[in-house]
């Protein structure tokens, strides 16, 4: 995450709840096309709206940009899957990701 928030064409967002940094999320575009990335919240201020206002102001700043397709990538039955899909994203596919532990 540290390398793509540092890319050029990365816009960064900062979430602040009573002057204190909540969260943070980046995106960037490409022909038309806004890629969501990065969101996170801080533990302290989960469950506040952080997430969604941080997704509202991305996918208003895209649209405002000419995008008009937005992608964002979750993990399955996470917070923010629900969260994108409270906003109008659909399911495109699911990923498995295995780990091997020692």
């Amino acid at each position: 995450m540290r390398d793509l928030a540092a890319a050029a064409g990365v816009t960064r967002y900062v979430a602040l709840r009573d002057g204190v940094i909540a969260g943070g999320a980046s995106f960037r575009m490409a022909e038309g096309v806004a890629q969501l990335t990065g969101a996170a919240t801080a533990p302290a201020h989960r469950r506040r709206g952080v997430q969604t206002a941080l997704l509202s102001a991305r996918l208003a700043d895209a649209a405002a940009a000419g995008c008009d397709v937005a992608v964002i990538t979750t993990q399955p039955g996470s917070k923010s899957q629900q969260n994108a899909q409270r906003r109008g994203f659909d399911l495109l596919y699911t990923r498995a990701v295995l780990v091997k532990q020692s």
